[in-house]
């Protein structure tokens, strides 16, 4: 399952960029009721519901999430299973740019179709119909799924996946790149496909 992240700003100027508020409720409400359906059995859970409880748990217990802090002029990054989420810190002088590249699984980098695919990654975001009405099902079934990419690019050369998403949702890695730049003081380098 994709948990699609989202985009909050608060009143004093931070821009939070993670896991939404509804998929944690969703997972509580799931792990409240497989638990009350076992208690309510009144015997032991089986190997399944034990092994469904500890996803769940593991479910509301990870964290993902990108918080630009003006006033502190950090970004950071928070990424794991709580309590013990690593954190990250990138100050606004390290950051180069927010950026968004293109990909498609099972393309070779640097190959004549790895462009053909960032240019139809980058044509689909921008909401182009790039369907090939002459291509067969199992050619469309078989054939490269392209992504885009948000990356956070350092001066020092790193660069960050912030989130990747199908090419068809791209645009809303577009507006979240645009928000974080904004906040964060830093650039953003709009696609030149």
């Amino acid at each position: 399952m994709e948990i699609p992240l989202t985009l909050k700003k608060s009143a004093d100027g931070r821009v939070s960029y993670g896991i939404p508020l509804w998929y944690r409720i969703a997972t509580a409400a799931m792990l409240l009721l497989i638990a009350g359906g076992i208690f309510i059995a009144g015997g032991p859970p089986s190997l399944i519901a034990w092994i469904i409880l500890a996803l769940l748990l593991l479910g509301l217990a990870y964290e993902e999430r990108w918080v630009v802090d003006p006033q502190a002029r950090l970004v950071r990054y928070f990424s794991g299973f709580w309590p013990i989420a690593r954190a990250m810190n990138i100050g606004f002088d390290e950051i180069d740019e927010f950026c968004l590249s293109a990909f498609a699984r099972g393309t070779v980098p640097g190959s004549a179709e790895e462009e053909k695919d960032k240019e139809k990654a980058f044509a689909m975001m921008k909401g182009k119909d790039t369907n090939d009405m002459s291509k067969s099902a199992f050619q469309k079934w078989t054939g490269h799924k392209p992504y885009i990419n948000l990356l956070l690019k350092t001066k020092s050369g790193e660069t960050y996946l912030v989130n990747t998403l199908p090419a068809r949702r791209g645009g809303r890695l577009n507006k979240a790149a645009q928000m974080l730049a904004a906040s964060s003081e830093s650039r953003y380098t709009e696609p030149n496909v």
